[in-house]
């Protein structure tokens, strides 16, 4: 195929439209590689909460047997808690 033969308008528009692809190629990229690292840093924040729910629960429920233990103490010596 001779270049010659093409319209004047293509032989520029041609260039632009592989300048435009590569752009939006480089730019889907760009967005995939941000959307991956937001999603991982919000899984290492779910993890981190999930952690600190299981302490908070682990916590109340020791804190729970030692006001039960501590009522019975008082119950023992005459104090009524209704």
């Amino acid at each position: 195929m001779n270049l010659d033969s093409l319209p004047a308008g293509l032989e520029l528009l041609i260039p632009v439209l592989v300048l435009v692809a590569a752009s939006l190629q480089k730019w889907k990229r760009g967005i995939t590689d941000t959307w991956r690292e937001e999603a991982e840093a919000q899984k290492l924040r779910a993890d981190r909460l999930a952690e600190q729910v299981a302490e908070l629960t682990t916590e109340v429920k020791a804190l729970r047997f030692e006001n039960a233990e501590l009522r019975g103490m008082l119950r023992a010596n005459g104090h009524d808690f209704t």
